[in-house]
């Protein structure tokens, strides 16, 4: 399991889960499955999380909440899933292709997560950081 990955579960999943998934992204053939629930995701901790209006301009709000240039991405979507890559790139091909996607910006402290064809968008926001 990757660095991110583990500070992004172990800051915004729900408390309860989070071992769990901590679990199942560590094991490969497990992975797979977990990433499918990225498209209907509820278990994030509800104090890191803001509903996102479909017309908000994400890249323009995730830059002023301190997004670098690149991101680390988890996604149901295998050509993007665990790679760093440029926010702006990761939000249109997450947009384009529209599988449940997790957008890490700055760990522990700013995500977005996308669900499957933008029906949940969501600001994951750690402000005691």
């Amino acid at each position: 399991m990757n660095n991110h990955e583990e500070t992004i579960i172990r800051t915004f999943f729900r408390p309860e889960k989070r071992e769990r998934y901590l679990t199942l992204f560590g094991n490969k053939k497990r992975r797979e499955a977990v990433l499918d629930d990225l498209n209907h995701f509820t278990d994030f901790d509800s104090k890191y999380v803001t509903d996102l209006k479909s017309n908000t301009d994400i890249l323009a709000l995730l830059r002023q909440k301190g997004a670098p240039e690149t991101c680390y991405v988890i996604s149901d979507c295998q050509e993007i899933d665990g790679q760093e890559i440029p926010l702006a790139e990761a939000l249109k091909k997450m947009e384009a292709i529209g599988w449940g996607t997790i957008v890490g910006c700055v760990p522990g402290r700013l995500a977005y997560y996308y669900g499957e064809h933008g029906e949940s968008r969501i600001l994951l926001e750690n402000k005691s950081c």
